[in-house]
Parts: C-alpha cells; structure tokens; sequence
C-alpha cells in the first residue's frame, strides 16, 4: 500500500509574498495543485500541477546561474581550480537541456521532471519565429552571462577568503522542494539560504539575486537569520548577512540582531494569521482549505501577467500587460 503524503501546513518568505500578491495563486500552489503527481488525480488537480512547475525566463536564469555557482563554491571549498569558462558551459547546458525538454513535449507527462517554458506555453512568442526565439535565448543568456562574470571577478574572491579561515557549513539544492526547515512557535519555516560559512564564532550568511535590488529580500534574509538562530543555535549578534546582486555585484549588508529576530517572527505570526482566515476552523494542525472562492483574485493584471495559473483563472488577456 502506498504512502499517504500529507499536505502539512508551512510558511516559507516566498508563500507569504504569494498570498500577499494574491490568494487564489497561493491556493493554486499550496492546496488546488496537491496530489497532482497522481495518475488518478482529477483533470484540474493535474492541470494545477503542471501549470505550478513551469518556469519562466526569469526563473531559467536563476537555475542556470544557481547550478554554476554552486559548482563553483564546491570546488572551492574542496580545494580545486575553477574557471568562468566552466561556469558559463554548465549554465549554458542546463539551459539548452530545458528548450530541448519543452519542445520534446514530455513535460505534459512528467512536469516535475521535465522543464515547461512559460513564454512558450502562453504564446508570448513563437519557436518557430527564428528572430523571437533568437532574442528571447539572448536575453537570458546576456543576463547568467553578466552574473557569471560578476560572481567570479567580485563575488567569489570573498569567499575563498572567508573559506580560509572558515568551512562551509549549508549549501541550498538547487531542487527548491529539498530545504532545510526549522520549527519555532509550532510552525514549521522553510529557509533556504545560498551559502553558509562559519568562522570563529560567526556564522556568515550569503544570498544572491539575479534580478534587480527590493527591499523584501532583506526582510526573507532576515529569516535566514532565524534559521540561523533556530537551526544551528548562533546568537543573533553573531549572524552576519550579506545580500549579493549578480548583475552589478553590489553586496548589501542585512542588519540583524535579537530585535530583528523578535519583529521577523511578528511577521511570520501575523502572516500565518491571515492564511489561517482561508482554513476550515482557523487550524493549521488540519490544514483544509474553505472554498476556492474565499481564496480572492488579485485586481492587479501585472501581477497576473507574471502568474503561472493565468490559465484557471481565465486570465490569459493579462498577457498583453506584460508587454505594455
């Protein structure tokens, strides 16, 4: 008899930021999509699945830069040479393995394992359009290119002398389902920071971006400071966080300290709060869901022209706000 996954409650910086941007994509992700993997699963339920996994540009350059630059820091740390060449080529092949696996089509079977590419599925531009298909890869390659040549020349020198003196500690997948997780005030809290190094009796605490700088990154590095605290038991005053931006190689330092910690969890509380209006009886412990309907709709047609579930809210004109 198979095992029965449970669909267990759990905040995490980015579920928050998609029900604060719109409950219903936050339904669709956490509860409509569940059990999707099923081959007996309804026929909206692997819809909701299928349309969860699919990755845009946007989030192709971010594996693609993830997966070279977490090679590169393995070999670092394990002593051996690496080169921007090598980074670039593997960047490059995962990029080329993910166009060939859309257009192979065995993402319609397998969409966990096999890349779907949102611009082609929603029709923002043709494969068989030469000059479209040609700007589109050339964008995202100019961009984990830029990233690339940013890490090495500014970023990885930092760390090779923080290595010196330290050893790496945590290294998030880049698999997003596999994180390390810490449980504080009966929620479970999902955390996934880039690079870990402790030193001394430091813990330094790395994430880097590939989009351009917001303030909520701060605020999700935060929490990294409590995985810190919770998972690995480092005072708050000993935790240093550094947010990285690829494309100009800017390094913005993160405040953190017990205040901090004390209004980060506030927020975690005060967010699991409102997600709790959506569930039967307010219990999380049980974690049903009300009805779709009490899961509201943004108004805000960019935020929908960016969403990857634009298909089951009959949403697709949204499109035409990505482009304005």
């Amino acid at each position: 008899m198979a095992e029965i996954i449970r669909n267990s409650f759990s905040w995490s910086f980015s579920q928050a930021k998609d029900f604060s941007a719109c409950p219903r994509r936050y339904y669709w992700q956490r509860y409509g999509s569940w059990g999707g993997w099923e081959d007996m699963a309804p026929k909206g339920v692997k819809a909701a699945y299928r349309l969860k996994q699919m990755k845009n540009r946007f989030a192709l350059s971010g594996i693609a830069v993830d997966l070279a630059v977490k090679a590169a820091i393995q070999s670092v740390s394990s002593g051996k040479e690496t080169t921007l060449e090598e980074a670039l080529d593997l960047a490059v092949t995962y990029l080329r393995r993910a166009w060939i696996e859309h257009m192979e089509g065995r993402w319609q079977m397998n969409p966990k394992r096999y890349t779907c590419i949102k611009e082609i599925y929603y029709g923002e531009f043709s494969p068989e359009d030469a000059e479209a298909r040609m700007n589109w890869a050339a964008g995202i390659k100019e961009k984990v290119g830029l990233c690339l040549e940013n890490f090495y020349g500014m970023v990885l020198p930092k760390i090779r002398q923080y290595l010196a003196k330290g050893s790496l500690v945590a290294f998030s997948e880049t698999d997003f389902f596999e994180k390390e997780s810490f449980t504080l005030g009966g929620i479970k809290i999902y955390a996934a920071p880039d690079t870990v190094i402790q030193f001394d009796d430091k813990l330094v605490i790395l994430d880097w971006k590939t989009g351009r700088p917001r303030q909520f990154y701060a605020h999700q590095m935060e929490t990294y400071g409590l995985w810190a605290q919770c998972r690995h038991e480092v005072p708050a005053d000993n935790i240093e966080l550094e947010l990285v931006y690829l494309p100009d190689g800017s390094v913005q330092k993160v405040e953190y300290n017990e205040e901090v910690a004390r209004q980060t969890f506030s927020y975690i509380r005060e967010t699991v709060d409102d997600i709790s209006d959506k569930l039967r009886d307010r219990d999380i412990a049980k974690n049903e869901p009300l009805n779709i309907e009490c899961f509201g709709r943004t108004d805000k047609l960019e935020v929908c022209a960016h969403c990857n579930f634009m298909e089951l809210c009959d949403r697709r004109f949204a499109l035409q706000m990505g482009k304005e």
